[in-house]
């Protein structure tokens, strides 16, 4: 009767201590001052703050862990658009989950089938977001090239800063 009561007593702690450290608020040393709505916030801020963040919801896992970091970042840049929102990017621009599905309902309302649909929806999809389409068609040709891994990932940043080349 003894073990089990200091083990519910040591469980109330643990999750307790828990509670707690989730309660605290962020500290106000590592807001950056250079975040406005304007402005992104740098990427080594924005590491930093994620490290932070993940520390204190250490003890979360799947969408509880995804809300919780989502609301730490986003006490620690207020004022700043850190995610997609709304089917639009930080950017403005259509999430590309949003212009698929868009042009998806076009092709379905203008009755397409086969190759004329895939057709409609490769040139739908690079209308709304031209920037990924280039990257698709880089990584396309990288891997005809045979690259993977880094090489990949280099081939495609390279190709999408020089889309001539």
């Amino acid at each position: 009767m003894l073990r089990i009561s200091l083990l519910a007593a040591g469980l109330v702690l643990t999750f307790s201590s828990t509670v707690f450290a989730q309660a605290q608020p962020a500290p106000a040393a590592s807001q950056p001052a250079a975040a406005t709505a304007d402005e992104p916030v740098p990427r080594a801020a924005r590491a930093e703050a994620r490290r932070d963040c993940y520390a204190e919801n250490i003890a979360l896992s799947g969408d509880d862990l995804r809300r919780a970091m989502r609301d730490c970042l986003q006490e620690r840049f207020p004022g700043v658009k850190l995610y997609a929102s709304d089917g639009l990017t930080r950017d403005g621009k259509p999430t590309a989950a949003t212009a698929r599905a868009v042009c998806k309902q076009e092709a379905d309302a203008s009755g397409l089938k086969g190759a004329e649909r895939t057709a409609s929806l490769v040139a739908c999809f690079s209308g709304k977001r031209p920037d990924l389409a280039q990257r698709a068609e880089c990584r396309k040709e990288a891997r005809s090239k045979g690259l993977d891994g880094e090489a990949l990932r280099t081939a495609v940043a390279e190709c999408g800063r020089n889309p001539q080349g």
